[in-house]
């Protein structure tokens, strides 16, 4: 996961390297500004997205895409919701992993 982050900076700068060599002056003008590319919320979010682009990945090799149905919260609420798996398959695995996590919790894990 620390790569994808890096990775989506990392891709940033090189599609913006020429944008970022001054605050003044790029390809498009000799006196245009480039605060835009200095923004760190511009860094941050291509950081951001390339670190949603892995996880989606990292879910669908682990099968648990679509695992929760997706829910967007209400303007001015608290994002807190109670997720159920949707799927049987998804209950399963988790009391699995309850009893697996209560075996090491009986034997001092």
């Amino acid at each position: 996961t620390q790569w994808a982050y890096w990775d989506g900076l990392r891709a940033f700068e090189a599609d913006k390297h020429d944008y970022l060599q001054g605050q003044i002056g790029n390809p498009t003008g000799a006196d245009k500004p480039n605060k835009k590319f200095y923004d760190p919320r511009v860094w941050l979010r291509k950081a951001e997205e390339a670190m949603v682009e892995r996880c989606s990945l990292s879910m669908e090799k682990l099968s648990s895409k679509d695992t929760y149905p997706a829910k967007v919260p209400e303007a001015g609420t608290a994002p807190i919701f109670n997720f159920k798996p949707a799927n049987p398959v998804a209950t399963a695995a988790t009391q699995g992993m309850n009893a697996i996590k209560g075996a090491m919790h009986k034997v001092g894990l």
